[in-house]
């Protein structure tokens, strides 16, 4: 395969694999939210949870500066605290008028997600002092947060609904048996509305003015230690993902460690990193298998794998900091979108440059066109030769070629290299935050360095692989001539521009992929 067609074939694969990294979940990250809103003749009712999943479950706890093996009492009661926190953002109106909620009770749920950190899931039980009407809702929790928010509006005894902006349908049986379709968008609702009427009179003694939120112990007999069920919404998970209950989770919660045993993570560890690398959605990959392959080496490949890899690193290492240290101050999730901005915008630049360059380098082209129509049968003795193996002619000492590319230079490959590891991937945080929170900062770090060699092994022999992909086909002069194929790489430079755009308006937030692909 020739240059000029190995180029824009990798371009599209670039295009198909950045669409797809739109909608690959950072389920690590997610809060999901989940609220019933019930009336009945005695007023409203709400049941109201949120399901954290790893890093902000890490972060409540060390918020709490507890653990998750930290005596159940504690827990229980930091838990209680926290749900009055969560409700105190919550609004309500009834008929147009400011509505506190009473909390009745609260369930308290921890257990052992990916990477053996720990996963929270509290529930609380809120009353609503209302009369028939108009009740607006609005949950103000982690609004930023990806995850599954669902809304369930029901009508309970002596009351009738007339207008609803939700249905009784609950999806996720509150957050604790999620569907398993996967292609089906996850609800987004943290806004609803309701229009009731009372069919009974409504029950003496039920306060009809706001009261603060308070937390009202349950009776002893409740069990407030309910099973952790199901707690994390349906996501398809990408290869090379760390997951609850697999090898590395294990390997971390094992209190007695042999040196054959740590090697044998190190092994699993590369092999994720390397599954990771090839996984949809990592376009760093397909990204440095283009540009090496267009007028590269062998050392620049190895140059760009372990670019992104040393960047990748870095980042993780810089967000763990951040997790552990500044989380109070400096929100995490929120240095995601910076990262994936930059990302994209470097990407932007690189495209573009690359555009101007073939744009002008074909312009070149068309200027010496007249040159280009000469007779093969003529004697080559007069200066001119060719070379068709580099898509190259010589005319009298002039060579210039066919093909509108730009030559690989070192700035363009560091600023490639930096743009694709910028993100860090969150299975490689899960590890790192895991070690710190079992005390095998040392463990964590060794794995942490495996699945970095995975993906710089991967990355450099892909782009080895399209480097020298175009020996296997010979090169046809007559296709390479052809406008068509010319103009080709001046369109996947475009591509690629679009492309980088496309990344920073979803990581700012401008372009929501959820809505672009159902």
């Amino acid at each position: 395969m020739n240059k000029l067609v190995a180029a824009p074939l990798c371009l599209l694969v670039l295009a198909i694999s950045q669409v797809a990294m739109l909608a690959h979940p950072m389920g690590n990250f997610s809060v999901s939210h989940y609220a019933r809103l019930e009336v009945s003749a005695a007023g409203a009712r709400v049941r109201f949870a949120l399901d954290l999943a790893e890093i902000p479950s890490f972060e409540l706890l060390r918020e709490w500066k507890l653990e998750a093996a930290s005596p159940r009492a504690t827990l229980e009661r930091r838990a209680r605290e926290q749900a009055a926190a969560w409700a105190r953002n919550l609004r309500f109106s009834s008929n147009g008028r400011s509505v506190l909620p009473r909390l009745e009770g609260v369930q308290f749920t921890v257990s052992e997600g990916a990477g053996g950190l720990p996963v929270v899931r509290i529930t609380a039980d809120l009353t609503l002092p209302v009369t028939a009407g108009k009740i607006e809702y609005e949950d103000r929790n982690y609004p930023d947060r990806a995850g599954w928010k669902e809304i369930v509006i029901e009508a309970g005894e002596g009351a009738s609904i007339q207008k609803a902006s939700h249905t009784d349908r609950d999806r996720s049986k509150a957050l604790t048996a999620y569907p398993e379709d996967l292609t089906a968008a996850p609800p987004q609702d943290l806004r609803a509305a309701l229009e009731w009427t009372a069919n009974a009179p409504a029950a003496a003694g039920r306060p009809a003015v706001p009261v603060e939120p308070e937390i009202v112990p349950p009776p002893p007999s409740q069990d407030t230690r309910s099973v952790h069920v199901a707690s994390r919404p349906p996501e398809a998970k990408a290869p090379g993902t760390v997951v609850h209950g697999d090898y590395l989770s294990q390997l971390l919660g094992n209190r007695d460690l042999t040196w054959s045993m740590m090697l044998a993570g190190v092994a699993v560890a590369f092999g994720l990193g390397a599954i990771h690398a090839l996984s949809p959605g990592h376009g760093k990959t397909i990204v440095a298998a283009y540009l090496v392959g267009a007028r590269g080496t062998a050392k620049h490949a190895v140059f760009l794998g372990g670019m992104v890899t040393f960047t990748h690193t870095i980042s993780v290492f810089a967000l763990g900091l951040t997790t552990l240290f500044l989380s109070q101050y400096v929100v995490p999730e929120k240095i995601y979108p910076v990262l994936g901005a930059i990302s994209g915008l470097s990407i932007v630049w690189i495209g573009a440059t690359l555009f101007y360059k073939r744009a002008m380098r074909l312009r070149s082209v068309d200027g010496h066109g007249d040159v280009h129509h000469h007779d093969h049968d003529h004697d080559h003795a007069h200066g001119h030769s060719h070379s068709h193996g580099g898509l190259t002619h010589t005319h009298d000492g002039h060579t210039h070629s066919h093909v509108p590319e730009g030559d690989v230079t070192m700035g363009s490959l560091i600023a490639l290299g930096a743009s694709g590891g910028l993100v860090p991937c969150p299975s490689a945080l899960v590890l790192l935050l895991s070690s710190v929170a079992l005390g095998r900062v040392g463990l964590g770090l060794m794995l942490l360095l495996g699945f970095s060699a995975g993906l710089a092994v991967v990355l450099m022999a892909i782009g080895l692989l399209v480097l020298y992909a175009r020996n296997l086909l010979p090169d046809r002069e007559k296709t390479a001539r052809s406008r068509a194929f010319q103009l080709i790489p001046v369109f996947s430079a475009g591509l690629i521009t679009f492309v980088g755009l496309i990344m920073t308006g979803v990581s700012l937030g401008w372009i929501k992929p959820t809505g672009m692909l159902g």
